[in-house]
């Protein structure tokens, strides 16, 4: 996936600013594609390039001009286009923490407290970020037109992360086990 796609994707739920653009990004689409707001403020740029998008400035009384994108039907035509593309399975990952678990064996202990680490941040995140995203996704059902529908394709997004980090959080509990034992 590429970041003007998850773009997209949003603003065929509504009209919105950049701002609110990143605030909802980082409230569902971060759980799994990281972008930084000037990251998508340079993409929204880029799409409104394509005719992808169009902008409007709306002048404010006592607070700064805010600039609100829609999507155009060069946009929508777009995103379907994508939406029908097979996506690539099992593509390379880059996953830093399987390369520090290739190379462990030449500092054992860093990597034991690398994987106490990972560990305990999955069970913060389950415990923290995983009832946020819940509420996230129930304030959107009852805020966006059809949001019961498009709510549980959300929801299974959801619980794809969920059981990929029960997973790996299963898999370094294994890991630090081994090596307690080694160490």
């Amino acid at each position: 996936m590429s970041l003007p796609f998850g773009l997209l994707g949003l603003l065929e739920y509504a009209s919105n600013t950049g701002y609110d653009l990143a605030k909802m990004f980082e409230a569902s689409i971060n759980n799994f594609w990281h972008a930084q707001s000037s990251q998508i403020y340079r993409e929204l740029n880029r799409m409104e390039e394509k005719c992808w998008v169009v902008s409007e400035n709306i002048i404010q009384q006592g607070k700064p001009n805010k600039r609100l994108y829609s999507i155009t039907d060069e946009g929508r035509n777009a995103f379907n286009q994508w939406m029908n593309t097979p996506a690539p399975l099992f593509e390379n990952p880059h996953d830093p923490l399987l390369m520090y678990m290739m190379f462990g064996a030449s500092a054992p202990e860093a990597t034991l407290e690398r994987l106490k680490s990972v560990r305990d941040g999955i069970i913060a995140n389950l415990e923290g970020k995983a009832k946020k995203v819940e509420q996230t996704i129930s304030h959107f059902k009852s805020q966006v037109p059809d949001g019961e529908k498009k709510g549980m394709y959300w929801q299974m997004a959801h619980e794809y992360g969920l059981a990929q980090a029960k997973a790996t959080l299963q898999w370094t509990q294994d890991c630090i086990e081994k090596l307690e034992k080694q160490i």
